[in-house]
């Protein structure tokens, strides 16, 4: 099963994460559905909840060596001015992993 990578802003107001967790999760499960293992780092949130103690880049630095291991990277609708999503689709590209914006896109792929 080939993985994928489900990228997406999530940095915002207590609202606003909140609603770009939804997003990112939403879109997971239709690329699981669709046949593709996953990797949702916003479901990190649960570890810094337990923690106490984390930072941006305690999230981030966790989530990218997944991110560099998947088949693909799939971006989330409206994230792509997000910084961290920019960065990750910058490292996606230089590590030559395709990078896609639909479902259909993504099944293309093969």
């Amino acid at each position: 099963m080939k993985k994928v990578y489900i990228a997406g802003a999530l940095n915002s107001d207590a609202v606003g994460y909140v609603k770009n967790m939804h997003t990112m999760i939403r879109m997971a499960n239709e690329v699981r559905r669709a046949g593709y293992a996953v990797y949702v780092p916003c479901l990190d949130v649960l570890m810094g909840l337990v923690d106490g103690n984390y930072n941006y880049m305690d999230y981030f630095d966790n989530s990218q060596p997944f991110m560099l291991s998947c088949d693909a990277v799939f971006v989330c609708p409206n994230s792509e001015t997000s910084k961290g999503t920019q960065a990750e689709i910058k490292s996606a590209q230089e590590a030559r992993i395709p990078v896609v914006y639909s479902v259909v896109d993504l099944i293309l792929l093969g």
